[in-house]
């Protein structure tokens, strides 16, 4: 299911100016085993002009079969690897391909389509310190996603949520916001990215094995006097786990390894000595905890 009707009034936008905006912007995409997923994603960007936006796949050596479907598109360049190189690298070696001003960090299994993308783009051109701008993001059933709107983690917030105490990490489950504002982070499946600022903090990340590069991103941007954005109006559907799901328990690790790399990145401050130690051994015990539970969801 496609989020097509915007949640506001708005009429669609023209088709030559619909086409210059488009113009603005190149999709990255880092593909691995996405099935038709791919496919369905760029014919939802592709909806209103057939060669617009650019886009740009890095394809993680793909077994699927997935990356053939490219055929069909014009204005797509391709990027096979032979290795699988995770989702930052994927998404710097994207970048280097990327000459217009914005770029759109797309997971293969979102849809967005044009009439939305353009007002991410319009909001972007209306605030000069924002670097990240998204909207809201559901699954296919039209239930808004985990993480859709959130709060960048720090120790306390993480006890909190283990704890069941305030709003936590996510806030999905809180009034949406009545019109677009800055945020401290929003969903990493689908971020239009300005990419000057990107640029000039090096890009992502690549130590990050995959998960928390994108609130790594955010934090650094931040950092650097850049904003966050969320565009309320914008709706993204995101199937979610399309690639994750050939090796769940090796991603299941990966979010514990990049919680404890973003937390030494950003959190030391207000991570007294003392206690890293007992949240190593929490975040291993976790991790162990989950190992066979995964394994017998998967059977």
């Amino acid at each position: 299911m496609v989020m097509s009707q915007p949640l506001s009034a708005n009429s669609p936008t023209p088709a030559a100016e619909m086409r210059a905006a488009l113009a603005e912007v190149t999709v990255v995409v880092v593909n691995y085993n996405s099935g038709p997923w791919l496919q369905r994603s760029i014919r939802a960007l592709r909806r209103a002009v057939l060669d617009q936006p650019q886009i740009v796949v890095v394809d993680n050596a793909s077994s699927d079969g997935s990356a053939e479907m490219l055929s069909e598109f014009d204005q797509v360049r391709y990027l096979p690897q032979t290795t699988n190189l995770g989702f930052a690298r994927g998404v710097n070696l994207a970048a280097q391909q990327v000459s217009t001003p914005y770029m759109l960090v797309h997971n293969p299994d979102c849809l967005i389509v044009p009439d939305n993308l353009v007002r991410l783009l319009d909001l972007m051109k209306a605030q000069p310190q924002a670097a990240i701008i998204s909207g809201r993001v559901f699954d296919m059933r039209g239930i808004e996603q985990r993480g859709s709107r959130r709060v960048l983690p720090t120790p306390r917030r993480i006890l909190a949520e283990w704890l069941g105490r305030g709003d936590g990490l996510d806030h999905s489950h809180l009034p949406a916001p009545d019109q677009a504002a800055a945020v401290e982070a929003v969903s990493g499946a689908c971020m239009l990215i300005r990419r000057s600022a990107f640029e000039a903090i090096g890009g992502m990340d690549e130590s990050y094995p995959m998960h928390f590069e994108d609130l790594d991103l955010m934090a650094r941007l931040q950092q650097a006097g850049h904003e966050v954005w969320l565009q309320p109006e914008v709706a993204i559907s995101h199937a979610g786990g399309v690639s994750s799901n050939h090796h769940p328990v090796q991603v299941m690790c990966n979010k514990h390894i990049g919680l404890w790399r973003y937390l030494n990145q950003h959190c030391r401050q207000q991570w007294p000595a003392w206690s890293r130690p007992l949240w190593a051994l929490a975040l291993i015990t976790h991790a162990a905890l989950q190992v066979p539970v995964i394994l017998w969801r998967s059977r």
